[in-house]
């Protein structure tokens, strides 16, 4: 989609309909690849672009677990992948993915950031410069406290730098898009119940919050909500949310034992009126896999420490989230390079990436909502 802006006849959504369209996207369904190459064009129907990486992170550590490419001949952007990681894993270039989730900017231009002079970016000769890029737009897809992807969408060319509007436009949509693809990965955990610890259940009800039919794992959590045989009140609200087109309705209760449990609608492609999927699911904290703390010997402190050194925490930050002290938390951060085999935070990363998650990731293991993959998944 080179010299963007002499494109005619484009249809520009406004914010509000981006974020109807997200929703909408939520209700159609299908898996991480044909999602966001629905996401693709409606992204760039709102805030047009040449290429875009679309990705999922893994929220303990804000590692890659996939990436979506568009707007590049098949196979080409595996190198610049590459180029983009190392400079990522040493922090030291502007407008860092996890700088951005870190200090809470979320989404970074990087015409605005550099006053409009790109090649102050250690990313502009390797990269940039290659793709004739006039802007990049980095967007960090969060809900609540968690990140489940990033956006990166570049402007090149003829292309005008993204403007305050694009960037409002985004910031809008940006949870929308988180829920949606943390979505698609519960329906992807759904298919593969042995890969998750307690796995997530499903119902399906009508409109009104009639049960048509339900697995077993979410005849269990629905015990959990109410022990009496009852259908909780949560459900038929969570059905009516959905049935008005809310592929994102969404609401979360204490069960019977006092933990949290999540309920996920949306209504179903086809049928009239369509019938109400329903995902239930215990609310877990994120943590760092136990694969990666299998395969280094970590103890459950140095998994905390590992996940926030990738994050991109300082000591300071590790030791006031850790409520220990600066001293503890760099003595623990010490035995977590013994173990891994470095001697910096960038060298830790770098081997966390390249070691644990570039390899399932190249071999299109599926990303689980809960971090980490599904086929990979070792109960605690």
């Amino acid at each position: 989609m080179r010299g963007l802006a002499r494109r005619v006849g484009v249809v520009m959504l406004e914010p509000m309909d981006l974020c109807e369209r997200v929703r909408e996207l939520a209700a159609e369904g299908g898996d991480l690849t044909a999602m966001r190459a629905r996401l693709d064009r409606v992204l760039r129907a709102s805030v047009p672009y040449d290429i875009a990486a679309i990705s999922t992170v893994d929220p303990a550590t804000l590692l890659w677990t996939s990436c979506f490419l568009s707007g590049q001949p098949a196979g080409d952007g595996r190198d610049r992948e590459n180029v983009l990681y190392e400079l990522e894993f040493t922090g030291a270039d502007l407008n860092g993915y996890r700088d951005l989730a870190n200090d809470g900017r979320l989404v970074g231009r990087l015409h605005q950031t550099t006053g409009g002079d790109l090649t102050r970016a250690k990313r502009w000769e390797p990269l940039l410069s290659r793709l004739s890029c006039v802007d990049e737009m980095r967007v960090i897809l969060r809900s609540g406290a968690m990140t489940w992807g990033t956006l990166t969408l570049y402007r090149t060319g003829g292309s005008r730098p993204f403007s305050d509007r694009d960037e409002a436009t985004v910031r809008a949509a940006l949870t929308a898009i988180a829920d949606l693809f943390r979505l698609t990965m519960l329906r992807a955990a759904l298919a593969s119940p042995g890969g998750v610890e307690r796995p997530p259940g499903l119902l399906l009800v009508t409109a009104r919050g009639e049960i048509e039919s339900v697995t077993d794992d979410g005849r269990a959590w629905l015990a959990a909500l109410d022990d009496r045989g009852r259908l909780p009140s949560v459900v038929r609200s969570i059905a009516v949310a959905a049935a008005t087109g809310n592929g994102l309705a969404r609401a979360a209760l204490p069960a019977r034992d006092h933990h949290w449990v999540v309920l996920h609608g949306s209504p179903m492609p086809g049928g009239d009126p369509p019938a109400i999927a329903i995902i239930i699911e215990g609310a877990r904290p994120v943590v760092v896999s136990e694969v990666i703390a299998g395969a280094y010997g970590l103890t459950p402190r140095e998994r905390e420490v590992i996940g926030l050194a990738a994050q991109g925490r300082s000591t300071r930050q590790m030791a006031t989230v850790l409520g220990i002290s600066p001293f503890t938390a760099q003595d623990h951060l010490k035995a977590v390079f013994t173990k891994t085999g470095v001697r910096t935070r960038a060298e830790l990363v770098a081997t966390l990436y390249v070691q644990q998650y570039e390899p399932r990731r190249a071999s299109a293991s599926q990303p689980s909502p809960y971090g980490w993959y599904l086929d990979d998944q070792i109960p605690a």
